[in-house]
């Protein structure tokens, strides 16, 4: 079988993501912890996930014709390039104490606008790496890059506020984002999807509606976005918003732990990613995909009521598992089961359903301040939960595929 790490510019891609991932990592944990200590408003916590959130709903589909439109590589190196600029504003600040909350949250939407076109491009560009035969490892791999680094990036940012501060976290983060835009840059692979698509014709706004056209048409994609959004909605916005407030408020433990929580959750997000990628058939993608979201509900559920650390850390790797195998397996039918000149538009999708968290984020939050902290994340469980239940046993579930190839490539577009 091909190891998708026979591609040079599958490794170099690799590389790429691991780099970015730490830097991301140490972001999510930092930002909210530094908003706490600004504000200590768990709505503006929220906020600043929304904030991060938003360009995915409002630029998804159009992010997704970019990347369909245009060589995925130039689409890769511009995105991280913009990570380069929107941290070392903050950085810039954070040095000379001009920092304030607003600064924080307008500069998490600009690195939500960065995510918006990473994440598609960087899915669209592996089938013109590997085979179609290894299409499978490499999404679960270069998802693995993200998780593996969950764990680094997080215990990183725990170690730097227990013994640093905001400064050295966000240049340490502006560097290694520059690091990763070195990488992209050496990858050969332009995706030449994009080139072809350009030439094709038609506006953006056009080549935008086709893509909506298409899910309605093939209807198997709203399914696939409806179980996302779920997830998006009730299960990520966790990590962001109760993780901080637990540690900090509930069981008043030191800030580093939100990073070394976070870290925990990394290596669930590891372990369910490799456990995902040796599985030779997934019969029922749907229905695994609802029952992944019974059981992160049923964390959520559990974490609420924890009475110290060693029960919030085994709540969160059970819910990174499950909401890091939910979008691979998302992201994997999307991708398998769209032909290479949709490929872009077809994951902008995931786009759309990962905007959603803004919606998750702000009810999150609210809760948090109407409720309290435990409260409110037993409400978010229940409502995961019971929505997983519905979906498993609905035809929404079914609709959702054995992920296959619907074209044939040979994996060696250049």
């Amino acid at each position: 079988m091909f190891s998708p790490f026979a591609s040079r510019d599958f490794r170099v891609l690799w590389l790429a993501i691991f780099l970015r991932s730490a830097a991301l990592w140490l972001d999510q944990v930092a930002r909210p912890v530094l908003i706490v200590e600004l504000t200590g408003s768990a709505l503006l916590l929220g906020a600043v996930l929304a904030a991060r959130m938003a360009p995915n709903l409002l630029l998804g589909l159009f992010a997704g014709t970019i990347v369909d439109r245009y060589p995925r590589r130039v689409v890769l190196v511009m995105s991280q390039a913009g990570n380069v600029a929107a941290t070392g504003a903050l950085f810039l600040l954070l040095l000379f104490d001009l920092a304030e909350a607003w600064h924080v949250i307008a500069l998490a939407a600009a690195a939500g606008v960065n995510i918006a076109f990473f994440q598609p491009a960087r899915q669209a560009i592996l089938p013109s790496m590997v085979p179609p035969t290894a299409l499978r490892p490499a999404v679960a791999l270069s998802q693995t890059a993200n998780t593996s680094m969950r764990m680094g990036g997080a215990l990183l940012a725990g170690l730097l506020l227990e013994f640093a501060d905001f400064i050295w976290i966000y240049g340490a983060m502006t560097g290694i984002y520059a690091g990763a835009v070195i990488c992209t840059a050496l990858i050969r692979t332009k995706g030449t999807a994009g080139l072809s698509a350009s030439r094709a014709g038609g506006s953006l706004a056009r080549q935008t509606l086709s893509g909506l056209r298409w899910a309605y048409e093939t209807r198997w994609p709203l399914a696939v976005l409806a179980i996302s959004v779920v997830m998006f909605v009730f299960l990520v916005p966790y990590q962001g918003v109760f993780i901080p407030l637990m540690v900090i408020d509930v069981l008043g433990e030191q800030k580093s732990w939100v990073g070394y929580l976070i870290a925990i959750g990394g290596a669930g997000a590891a372990a369910g990613s490799l456990a995902l990628a040796g599985l030779r058939t997934i019969p029922a993608p749907g229905r695994l995909m609802a029952a992944l979201l019974i059981a992160g509900g049923l964390s959520l559920a559990a974490m609420s009521g924890a009475p110290h650390l060693a029960v919030v850390a085994a709540c969160v790797f059970v819910a990174a598992a499950s909401s890091t195998n939910v979008m691979s397996l998302a992201n994997l039918t999307l991708l398998a089961q769209a032909t290479e000149g949709m490929a872009g538009r077809a994951l902008s999708l995931m786009n759309i359903a990962r905007g959603m968290i803004l919606v998750g984020a702000l009810v999150t939050g609210g809760l948090a301040d109407l409720l309290g902290a435990r409260a409110g994340l037993l409400t978010m469980g229940i409502c995961l939960a019971v929505s997983a239940v519905l979906m498993f046993a609905s035809p929404i579930a079914r609709r959702v595929s054995e992920p296959e190839r619907s074209d044939s490539r040979d994996g060696a577009n250049r």
